[in-house]
């Protein structure tokens, strides 16, 4: 009785060792983009923040603000996702996005993300320059360099930074 047993063992190790040989590869097309191959390094994103405080100390942001933006990806209709740059040197109103999903990585400075809640304190028919609306009932997270956060779309999301201080991110923005 061992022996077919022995040999019931040493099939189904010789059926498990094909289906974990296969490649789980196989059968992706390759379309390489060779123009999308892209490298940011430490000496690029400063570059980046140098640009943006410079376009800061010009003039003001949107909508009034001090928030400045580049696009290092932009975006196009290949992919389903593009990246910015972003530098926020005070207070910015919130936002909500129907189908686009946020991925900050924070890249220098500190700040409170703000995610979830209501926006409160904005008046219909004002030019939005005009308003400095908040979150009412969002979670709070301390963020600083090298942190990540997630926002999924039709969430209520605010990125505040104390007065003097400045917050530069780059910003996957995912659209579903």
């Amino acid at each position: 009785m061992r022996f077919p047993f022995f040999l019931t063992v040493l099939a189904g190790l010789g059926l498990a060792t094909s289906v974990v040989a296969q490649d789980p590869f196989q059968g992706i097309p390759v379309e390489p983009r060779p123009s999308e191959y892209v490298h940011w390094d430490a000496e690029a994103f400063a570059e980046f923040q140098n640009e943006l405080e410079g376009e800061l100390r010009d003039g003001p942001g949107i909508w009034g603000t001090p928030f400045v933006y580049l696009n290092a990806l932009p975006r196009a209709d290949h992919r389903s996702h593009d990246v910015q740059i972003i530098h926020r040197a005070g207070y910015t109103q919130p936002e909500i996005h129907a189908s686009k999903w946020d991925i900050y990585v924070i890249l220098d400075g500190s700040g409170t993300a703000l995610i979830g809640g209501e926006r409160v304190n904005w008046i219909d028919g004002r030019p939005p320059e005009e308003q400095k609306p908040q979150l009412r009932g969002a979670e709070e997270f301390q963020v600083t360099e090298g942190d990540m956060i997630h926002v999924p779309a039709r969430v209520w999301h605010q990125v505040v930074v104390e007065p003097g201080e400045a917050l530069t991110y780059a910003l996957i923005n995912v659209l579903e």
